[in-house]
């Protein structure tokens, strides 16, 4: 996930009658709280993240901080390894030095960390990756949202409103797992249920510039005919939505309205859709990724045995994912599709595995992490939420 748009620490839902205001709950299926666990004080969990100054990854570590002090965890970190992957490999060996039980992670690639994982192993700590498949060595478990139901609800929403003309998928990085497992399930969900629709597919390697300049040509060349957008990703929205609007083609509603779904559910795609400018959005809910890295980090310091099939916490069950040949436990958490009011879809073909029906859920919806983080930050609408 990549948003351009920067963010101070996240500061709502830091208190247990916040998060319980906000819908959060504190524990994992078949979990107990740590203390009661162990009576041993706190567990020492290491993060290791690529980033802190985006909106999601601000909310994300307020969660996590909220999470970490109900279930009796000391964290220590985050260590920030600003895209550079060596940097992030040494960072997780000093977190195991430091005295970490087991280690949260946001890995810079997913191939990237196989010295920290070997390392890690060495020292009896294991790892839980966040919003990123690990395709190199072993980890505990992988906490990120099914991509593939991204791409899914994405076709499911345009395939039920658009019978012809053109639709533009701006794909995102297609060497990573997320801009990979959206672009194949949308691509392939369109083909089986939308045929009258001709698919527009243009690479942009999580590039804004890119997506806003793409957005523009097919614009250019197809007019009225450009009947869709699915940007997989938000930041382009700041420039395809403005763009649109100029021309004419921008309001929800109108006939000419060009539909663009985008996902993350940052504070200023809630303020677009209910401003009627962005028609929906795929929530990457930074509240379940902070819950659940937090309770199977602690699961795996206390050494429970978890495995596929077994009830997830943000899916129905744990799932095996695979990438590059290596092989992981994942609970992939079931993400929100965001929508102005709640729509009732369903796609005739989905895709192996996917459901064929889709619930929207409406953006007045105040659990929303865009909506917490937005509210805690002068109005989901103003600038310092979506700074």
């Amino acid at each position: 996930m990549r948003v351009r748009r920067s963010a101070s620490l996240f500061a709502a839902c830091l208190t247990v009658a916040a998060l319980t205001a906000a819908g959060c709950s504190s524990k994992a299926p078949g979990t107990a709280s740590t203390s009661a666990a162990t009576g041993s004080g706190p567990i020492k969990i290491g993060v290791a993240l690529t980033y802190n100054d985006t909106a999601f990854w601000a909310a994300y570590i307020g969660y996590e901080q909220t999470y970490a002090g109900q279930d009796d965890v000391q964290l220590i970190g985050p260590e920030l390894a600003q895209a550079d992957a060596s940097l992030q490999n040494q960072q997780i060996e000093t977190l195991v030095n430091e005295g970490a039980k087991a280690i949260i992670v946001n890995p810079e690639t997913a191939t990237s960390l196989g010295p920290a994982i070997a390392y890690a192993q060495e020292h009896g700590v294991q790892l839980v990756s966040v919003d990123t498949i690990v395709g190199t060595g072993h980890v505990y478990m992988v906490v990120r949202a099914s991509n593939t139901l991204y791409g899914e609800d994405a076709c499911t929403y345009i395939s039920s409103k658009v019978k012809s003309g053109y639709v533009l998928d701006l794909e995102g990085d297609l060497t990573s797992s997320n801009g990979a497992d959206r672009t194949s399930a949308f691509d392939s969900c369109m083909q089986d249920n939308d045929p009258g629709v001709t698919l527009l597919k243009d690479p942009t390697v999580w590039t804004e510039s890119t997506a806003v300049t793409d957005a523009q040509n097919a614009l250019n060349a197809y007019g009225s005919k450009l009947k869709a957008i699915y940007s997989q990703w938000s930041s382009p929205d700041t420039g395809i939505i403005p763009m649109l609007s100029s021309h004419g083609y921008g309001k929800v509603g109108a006939a000419n309205h060009v539909i663009v779904v985008s996902d993350d559910g940052v504070a200023f795609e809630m303020c677009d859709i209910k401003q009627g400018t962005l028609d929906a959005s795929q929530s990457q809910p930074a509240n379940l990724y902070a819950q659940y890295a937090v309770q199977y980090a602690v699961d795996a310091a206390k050494g429970v045995k978890l495995s596929a099939g077994q009830p997830g916490g943000g899916a129905p069950t744990l799932q095996n994912v695979s990438y590059n040949g290596d092989t992981n436990l994942a609970d992939p958490i079931v993400a929100p599709f965001v929508t102005a009011a709640t729509e009732n879809l369903t796609v005739g073909t989905p895709a192996d595995g996917l459901p064929s029906s889709l619930t929207t859920t409406p953006v007045t919806d105040q659990t929303l992490w865009g909506n917490v983080y937005g509210a805690a930050h002068g109005g989901v609408c103003s600038s310092g939420a979506s700074s």
